[in-house]
């Protein structure tokens, strides 16, 4: 099979997935989000990640989002699958479920837990590429202990259906490698976006973005300023989103958590988390109106409703 070309670029959403107080999915607040997604003008949205908190849901909750994804947005943006699961056969299962409804592509991570040896972690990824969508690959050794390396990315890279590289590594020196090695066939996203300048800098194509779930226009601004090499119109903005960063750990809470009591404090319908995950307390609440006051976060939800 010939090597696949990928036209993915920009900002790629990673959607966290609303809950209910009582733990339920709540169907309603994710049709929204999916439309207020598209209207930021984002150029993909992820679903299930691990923003969505794909490790507190069951294969079949997973593949309901799928549904309910590709029912709302259709084919206004690219829809990726977030498809990481420890098991392989698990991971095929609903790469090939998202392959069914259409989705353009599939994000994986290396299986969490498991710690696979390379030759492991090359069969898990390969087993899941033979389904023939289009994959991200994920690097965030933060989540799996595991580290995709420079020359493991290059291997990777040389199967047809990896198109792309998320990378949350944290690791410039690594990525610069793995750019070289890798950049002329794969598109390499940045993960972490207080690294998006500099990963953009060096030939990454977009991010994959947990701020554009709170900033939707500002994220993907700073992303076109960027990949057009405007880099001191986007300095404003990566300020704005360094801060909002530097928030997601307020209290001790995960930024998966933090990122959802943002958004509803914006206006954004993103639920509770789910059990393990507690809500942020009322003294979390405070800090964070502070942080979105000081960076003009309070009128987004005026702003996606013009």
């Amino acid at each position: 099979m010939a090597k696949r070309r990928t036209d993915w670029r920009g900002v790629f959403v990673v959607s966290v997935t609303p809950f209910t107080a009582d733990g339920a999915i709540d169907e309603t607040a994710f049709r929204t989000l999916m439309d207020r997604f598209v209207a930021d003008g984002v150029q993909g949205i992820i679903v299930a990640g691990s923003t969505g908190e794909w490790y507190t849901m069951t294969d079949g909750e997973r593949m309901r989002l799928f549904e309910l994804a590709r029912a709302q947005v259709g084919g206004r943006v690219k829809l990726i699958a977030g498809t990481s699961a420890i098991a392989t056969r698990d991971a095929v299962a609903l790469t090939r479920g998202a392959q069914k409804l259409g989705y353009d592509g599939a994000m994986v991570l290396a299986p969490p837990y498991a710690l696979p040896s390379e030759r492991e972690l090359f069969g898990h990824f390969e087993a899941i590429a033979d389904v023939g969508l289009p994959l991200m690959a994920y690097n965030n050794p933060g989540r799996t202990q595991i580290t995709i390396s420079p020359a493991f990315a290059e291997k990777l890279a040389k199967l047809p259906t990896v198109v792309a590289l998320k990378d949350s590594s944290k690791d410039l020196y690594a990525l610069a490698d793995t750019l070289h090695r890798i950049g002329d066939e794969v598109a390499v996203f940045c993960g972490l976006e207080p690294y998006a300048m500099a990963m953009i800098g060096r030939g990454a194509v977009g991010t994959v973005s947990m701020a554009a779930n709170i900033l939707g226009p500002q994220a993907v601004e700073f992303c076109d300023h960027l990949l057009a090499g405007r880099f001191a119109q986007a300095r404003p903005i990566e300020d704005a989103i360094d801060r909002l960063y530097e928030a997601f750990y307020v209290g001790g809470y995960g930024a998966y958590v933090v990122i959802k009591a943002c958004m509803n404090l914006v206006g954004r319908p993103a639920g509770f988390p789910r059990l393990p995950h507690l809500p942020v307390d009322d003294a979390g609440l405070d800090r964070l109106r502070q942080v979105l006051t000081a960076i003009g976060a309070t009128n987004s939800k005026a702003r996606a409703a013009e």
